[in-house]
C-alpha cells in the first residue's frame, strides 16, 4: 500500500480512497500516509465536516428529546473539546516553528481519530460475540477500551510525529498537552453547575454486570 497526493481533478470517490489510504497507512505506524492528506484549508474543512454532522446529529437529538442543563453542557464540551484539540496543537506548531505543516497534521489528525473509533466498536462486537458472559462482566470489554485508548495515544503522537516533522519528545510533548487542555474542561465541567462529570459516564458501561 502507497501513498498518493491530491490532485486537482480527483473524484470524490478517488480522494475517500486516498484519506483512507492514508489512514491505514498511519495507523499502522507508516509515516508515508501523512502524504496523502492535502494541506489546504479546503482539505481541513473536509475532515472537520464528519465532526460537525456529528455535532449536529447530538444537536438535533436533544432537540427532540428537549433541553435540559447536562445536554447543553454536552453539546458545548463535544464542541469545544473539538476546537481545543486545534488550537492547542495551532500553539505548539507555531512555537516549534512548524506551523506551515500544521493544516496537513490537523487533517490527518482528524481523519485517523475515527480510526480507534472504528476498531472500538469491532472489537467489542468481537468480544460479545464470541463470549457474551464475559462481555456481560465487564472486564473483558474494559480490557478492550484500555487497549484502544493506548493505541489511539500512540496514533496521535504517530500522527504528530509524521505530520509536523518533530521528533518523539515533542510529539509526546503535545499530546500531553492536548490531553491536559481536555482534561482542564472536563474538571470545569464537573465542578461548575450542573456539574457533568465525564469520566465517570465513559466509565460506568464498564463498571456495571449485567
Amino acid at each position: 500500500m502507497t501513498s498518493r497526493t491530491p490532485t486537482p481533478d480527483e473524484t470524490p470517490a478517488g480522494a475517500a480512497a486516498r484519506i483512507l489510504r492514508g489512514v491505514l497507512l498511519l495507523g499502522r505506524g507508516d509515516p508515508r500516509g501523512i502524504a496523502s492528506f492535502g494541506s489546504g484549508p479546503e482539505a481541513l474543512l473536509s475532515a472537520l465536516a464528519p465532526s460537525v454532522a456529528l455535532c449536529l446529529v447530538t444537536i438535533l437529538s436533544q432537540a427532540l428529546r428537549g433541553y435540559d442543563a447536562i445536554g447543553v453542557v454536552k453539546i458545548f464540551l463535544l464542541i469545544v473539546t473539538l476546537l481545543s484539540r486545534l488550537v492547542v496543537s495551532q500553539f505548539m506548531a507555531v512555537i516549534w516553528k512548524r506551523d506551515d505543516r500544521w493544516i496537513r497534521y490537523a487533517t490527518a489528525s482528524l481523519w485517523c481519530n475515527w480510526l480507534p473509533i472504528v476498531i472500538m466498536l469491532f472489537a467489542v462486537s468481537l468480544v460479545q460475540l464470541l463470549s457474551p458472559g464475559a462481555a456481560s462482566g465487564g472486564s473483558a470489554v474494559g480490557g478492550v477500551v484500555l487497549g484502544v485508548e493506548l493505541y489511539e495515544l500512540w496514533l496521535s503522537w504517530f500522527v504528530a510525529r509524521a505530520g509536523l516533522e518533530i521528533g518523539g519528545g515533542k510529539a509526546a510533548l503535545l499530546i500531553v498537552a492536548v490531553n491536559v487542555s481536555l482534561m482542564l474542561l472536563y474538571g470545569l465541567a464537573a465542578l461548575l453547575p450542573p456539574h457533568y462529570n465525564v469520566i465517570s459516564e465513559l466509565l460506568a458501561p464498564m463498571g456495571k454486570p449485567h
